[in-house]
């Protein structure tokens, strides 16, 4: 990107955005040295998920019952389900094993102070909410675990989807990793919230949007690269957009609010760089996933309709109530797990403010027009998204908005965050302590809330937490060994220590990764 400086505004956007330089020199020693770091973040990162996998009890994740019987129909040549009477179209029935079918989960959902061995059997009933989402993400996780004859497990799905999102953000820390900002690339942690590490070891294609908005924020780094104004960079920057488009009926929403996120980072004479060479396919990509989207809604008869949490309120009503419960789902967007019934320590929500708050002051701080404009975008439409979003849905369906639907704009605060603060470093004599200040920083945020979070995680489940606040009580066993109401597979203790392992050795591989790279010194 083009490094303003204290220059007027309006004397950059005369002048295309230079060129990214490379901050790590590509390794002679061979491709599988040079390939180190993205494969060890991405194994990191997957053992971090499949901890989730493995000590979430199943169904926990929201929906997740209905994501698996979807996944596991379309891997079945079965995409919408079987329309049931007296029942929205939306709600259908799937051909799925009895005995994948879910417990009585309602003597403990709600209840974060009663664990979860309640919940056994199998009532038999295999019907799905998400019957009329787009098959593309269902077909990708359920085709997977029928490929490998595991198609009656659970946690092989999660397992499956857990590989996908681990990809994408693996992909993400390198193209971070090869920008101009490269030193700062831990800042990108702040999109692995409790929640988005949650949904990525869960069943639910909320994770893979997350993930796949994280890469495609951080290859906003490049777009003043010259390789990004070619057909190749179109076509890798169209089919992210696609398969976002594509995997959820919300990311269009976010799609649109990105582009626009985009054009305000990059300025006119960024866009003009790139060219028809890259918006043809981009372009191109979109329409067709968009067209895809059009017919698949039209076959599947999408509707927004539900008597039951239908709302009369006024619009003046919905807008003053979601304004009001912004907090509610700024909480919810870091980390209220399950289904919004377990929520994490205050620490949690702390070092995530404050991790915001760091980003902020570096868009305060940097004095580039494009940057700031870019962080005035994305604040604005985290708030006016579920606003409009409830608005539009109330009188149908009452208001639907939940926190972690955000996750997928906040997540852009990572790069924006890089590019604020690479400004401020190449202005500043003491680059190298500030620089060191942000990436252990991030890191220690992100390690301790992990942990934190899985802890909580793991003792709502296992012996539940006091109270209905779920903050736990002076009763409540915090070493989580013995006998168990209820246990998974992996001995608690020893899950809660390979993820404290495991993330610690992320941020590990991250900072080593990036340490050969600089803070560049003023031009």
């Amino acid at each position: 990107m083009t490094d303003t400086g204290d220059d007027n505004i309006e004397q950059v956007e005369q002048a295309p955005p230079e060129p990214i330089e490379r901050a790590v020199p590509i390794d002679p020693g061979g491709r599988l040295r040079r390939w180190r770091a993205p494969l060890g973040i991405f194994a990191l990162l997957l053992v971090t998920f499949t901890t989730w996998t493995i000590g979430m009890p199943l169904f926990t994740s929201p929906d997740e019952a209905a994501h698996l019987y979807k996944a596991y129909g379309t891997a079945h040549f079965e995409a919408l389900g079987e329309a049931q009477p007296d029942q929205s179209t939306n709600i259908r029935l799937f051909d799925v094993p009895a005995r994948m079918g879910t417990p009585d989960l309602r003597c403990y959902f709600g209840f974060p102070s009663l664990p979860a061995d309640c919940a056994v059997g199998s009532a038999g009933v295999t019907v799905s909410t998400a019957s009329v989402y787009p098959p593309f993400w269902y077909a990708i996780v359920g085709g997977a675990a029928r490929a490998v004859g595991q198609d009656t497990h659970q946690r092989v799905y999660r397992f499956i989807s857990a590989m996908l999102c681990a990809l994408l953000i693996a992909m993400a820390f390198e193209s971070a990793r090869r920008s101009r900002a490269a030193t700062l690339s831990p800042l990108l942690l702040i999109g692995l919230t409790p929640m988005t590490v949650f949904l990525a070891g869960t069943l639910n294609p909320n994770g893979f949007e997350v993930a796949g908005f994280m890469l495609a924020w951080s290859l906003c780094l490049h777009l003043g690269h010259p390789r990004a104004a070619t057909v190749g960079g179109g076509l890798i920057a169209g089919g992210l957009v696609a398969a976002l488009l594509l995997s959820r009926f919300a990311s269009v929403v976010w799609v649109a609010a990105g582009a626009l996120t985009v054009a305000a980072l990059i300025g006119i004479a960024g866009i003009r760089q790139l060219g028809r060479r890259f918006f043809v396919p981009v372009l191109g990509c979109t329409v067709a996933a968009v067209a895809a989207l059009a017919a698949w809604s039209a076959y599947s008869n999408v509707n927004v309709n539900d008597s039951r949490t239908a709302s009369d309120w006024s619009r003046g009503r919905v807008v003053r109530h979601t304004l009001s419960t912004l907090p509610d789902l700024s909480e919810q967007m870091i980390g209220v797990l399950g289904w919004l019934d377990t929520p994490l320590p205050a620490i949690v929500h702390w070092l995530f403010a404050a991790f915001t708050v760091v980003v902020l002051a570096g868009v305060a701080l940097c004095r580039d027009g494009r940057v700031i404009a870019t962080a005035a975008v994305v604040v604005a439409a985290l708030v006016i998204v579920p606003v409009g979003i409830n608005v539009v849905s109330a009188p149908t369906a009452g208001l639907i908005w939940q926190g972690r639907y955000s996750l997928p704009m906040y997540a852009a605060f990572g790069v924006i965050g890089m590019l604020a603060w690479q400004r401020v470093l190449d202005r500043t004599e003491h680059r190298r302590p500030l620089a060191g200040a942000l990436r252990y920083g991030a890191c220690a945020v992100f390690i301790v809330a992990e942990v934190v979070a899985f802890w909580q995680a793991l003792r709502r489940y296992t012996v539940g937490v006091g109270g209905t606040g779920g903050t736990g009580g002076a009763n409540d066993p915090v070493w989580l060994s013995g006998s168990l109401p209820w246990q998974p597979d992996v001995a608690p203790m020893l899950l809660l220590a390979i993820n404290a392992a495991a993330v610690t050795g992320l941020c590990a591989v991250i900072l080593r990764s990036t340490a050969t790279a600089r803070p560049h010194a003023p031009r």
